[in-house]
């Protein structure tokens, strides 16, 4: 559900744990290949949120999509801010379930009703998971936890289709980073092209089959480097030295 109130208002059943995940503002970079038909301000675009391939675990709130409102667009870089219309989404589990949602990566993505023209690339998405139970003595529903999380890229999943070329071109990137890897430390701060963030499943995905982890950089480390002149977007390690 994703009215905040009731999380705190209805009652939980024994047995069972409530999560309340609340999202910050999504960051993200626009790609229009049609401009002077269709513009950010006119699609109608949702978030679609998923648990790792991993987790023992079906939720139904993120079998759903989840409306996002422009909220600012930066047209000089191509870039937007959405938030959801309520910036809380909250289901119920088992007790013992807590722990597979608690450290889960959560993926997301932006899907546009105008998917031809558009396209969205997460930048920056912060959230957090709050773990709610009802107070022993007084009955109110109550925070115990927080669990503050970072957008982190998402895995390639399968359902991505990617042309030879593409292919080719992360194959390409991976091989130059890799040799830039320093063996004292295991890993390396390197640039990669990542077309607005399309092709980065596809890198993240070919390096760890290849035994390396591949992590965008924090935004204050990549202008710190950019003010020395060292060009940079990721760090890449081997995955024993990660």
């Amino acid at each position: 559900m994703s009215d905040n109130k009731s999380a705190f208002q209805e009652s939980i059943k024994d047995g069972k744990a409530r999560i309340l995940l609340k999202l910050e503002g999504i960051k993200c970079e626009v790609e229009n290949s049609a401009p002077d038909f269709i513009s950010t301000e006119q699609d109608e675009v949702k978030l679609k949120i998923d648990l790792p391939d991993e987790a023992k675990i079906n939720i139904a709130e993120f079998n759903k999509s989840y409306t996002l409102k422009l909220e600012k667009q930066h047209k000089e870089d191509s870039s937007a801010l959405f938030k959801l219309e309520n910036s809380y989404i909250w289901f119920d589990i088992n007790i013992d379930q807590v722990k597979d949602v608690w450290v889960a990566d959560l993926s997301f993505s932006i899907e546009s009703k105008n998917s031809r023209y558009l396209a969205y690339y997460i930048k920056e998405l912060d959230h957090q998971f709050e773990w709610l139970q009802p107070d022993m003595k007084s009955g109110e529903v109550k925070i115990m936890s927080i669990s503050k999380k970072k957008y982190k890229a998402p895995k390639i999943s399968g359902k991505e289709t990617f042309s030879a070329t593409e292919v080719i071109r992360c194959a390409d990137m991976l091989n130059r980073s890799i040799r830039k890897i320093d063996l004292r430390i295991g890993g390396a701060y390197v640039k990669y092209n990542t077309d607005k963030g399309k092709l980065e499943p596809l890198i993240i995905g070919i390096a760890h089959e290849l035994g390396y982890i591949i992590e965008p950089l924090p935004k204050e480390v990549i202008l710190d480097m950019g003010s020395n002149d060292q060009n940079v977007s990721h760090s890449i390690f081997l995955k024993d030295r990660a």
